[in-house]
């Protein structure tokens, strides 16, 4: 597989780096099967990272899928490689350890995560849309068992990571409903599951976001986002679009074509428009494609179509992490920390939860965990 698609698009330094990294994979997978007793899978999102006994290769032809995976890595870890060779050595042994493989196969009660969040057609790139959904939740049934939680939760990005081709289509988009979301929901069951899924996301799925769309927004929603921008890199905003609820079927339709909508988003059922319109966009939108259909365990919706590849243990931060573009990394914003008062400061772990899945800036991330430690006891 050696011809370059548009997902190939590196600098020079960057194509270096890939090339350096590469060829330490077999160190790195050997590595990663010291760290633990399960056998360490050398495949990831569905891509072998090395070139298997019975391929018909041609020689001097590589996987370019494998490069694309890998600029992932270096991406979230500022191109120094030690870093992402430590990352991807960590995120191997956690894809053992919490058998990734099995939590494909397994189903979880459709009438409690069925609500929570799917996977639902493509956008004009042909990427794979992530919906979830925040308001009217039982926390204590969604949340209250946090191993299973986070299995539903890394069984739907793994899939929506699979559905990427890696060579045309690397990266996915997220849409977070804010329909009937309380100032009251963000309870400790909600917190803990936050701050579990996104050090996870962070740590094992980096840059797999292209864009964030946060859908019905209410009135404090701008608020939010504008604390939230101090925050951010600039890199990490313009990939956020903040909604209200009468224009999020007209923007959602911008980037992705009505028949790939899930119904409630389709403009043609909105029967009045706000005169509001975007809240705070900084993404450009994209133009519309088509999509087929994947196995229900993931909640991926039926009508489903989007590009596909070719081809439980604990939880371990790595060192040296910041957040990064992992996919649906986040969970529950709190909408009351900047609600209640927006001339406070907001709380770190509200703005993480809230940008899980983007990168934030290193020093932000150093600030925020300064912040924590002053608050204490009261988070």
């Amino acid at each position: 597989m050696s011809l370059l698609g548009k997902a190939q698009n590196f600098t020079e330094d960057e194509i270096e780096l890939i090339a350096q990294l590469r060829e330490q994979l077999s160190q790195v997978i050997e590595d990663a099967g010291k760290l633990t007793s399960v056998a360490i899978s050398s495949t990831i999102w569905g891509v072998p990272l090395l070139p298997s006994a019975g391929d018909n290769n041609e020689e001097g032809e590589r996987d370019i899928r494998v490069d694309v995976i890998l600029h992932k890595f270096l991406k979230a870890r500022s191109g120094d490689i030690a870093l992402a060779r430590q990352m991807l050595t960590n995120a191997l042994k956690w894809r053992a350890e919490f058998n990734i493989e099995g939590i494909l196969e397994e189903e979880f009660p459709e009438d409690v995560f069925g609500k929570v969040g799917f996977i639902h057609g493509n956008d004009g790139q042909g990427r794979p849309v992530t919906y979830n959904f925040y308001g009217n939740l039982d926390n204590k049934q969604v949340f209250g068992d946090l191993d299973r939680f986070l299995r539903w939760r890394v069984q739907l990005h793994e899939r929506g990571m699979r559905m990427l081709d890696f060579v045309n289509v690397a990266d996915m988009i997220q849409v977070h409903d804010y329909d009937g979301v309380s100032v009251f929901g963000y309870d400790k069951f909600a917190r803990a599951a936050s701050k579990a899924t996104v050090q996870l996301m962070s740590d094992n799925y980096p840059e797999s976001l292209a864009t964030k769309i946060f859908a019905n927004v209410p009135g404090w929603g701008e608020t939010v986002f504008n604390v939230i921008c101090r925050w951010l890199s600039e890199d990490t905003k313009r990939k956020f679009v903040v909604v209200s609820k009468a224009s999020a079927p007209r923007v959602l339709a911008e980037r992705i074509d009505e028949a790939n909508l899930p119904e409630k988003f389709r403009p043609s059922n909105v029967v009045e428009e706000e005169k509001s319109d975007v809240v705070a966009s900084t993404a450009e939108p994209e133009s519309s494609t088509t999509e087929p259909p994947l196995p229900q365990t993931a909640h991926v919706d039926q009508n489903e179509s989007v590009p596909r590849p070719t081809s439980r243990g604990s939880h371990q931060s790595n060192s040296g992490s910041s957040v990064n573009d992992s996919q649906d990394a986040d969970m529950l914003p709190p909408p009351p920390v900047v609600t209640a008062a927006p001339e406070l400061e907001p709380q770190p772990e509200a703005l993480v939860s809230e940008t899980a899945g983007m990168r934030l800036d290193d020093t932000a991330t150093a600030d925020a965990q300064e912040f924590e430690d002053k608050r204490g006891a009261q988070v």
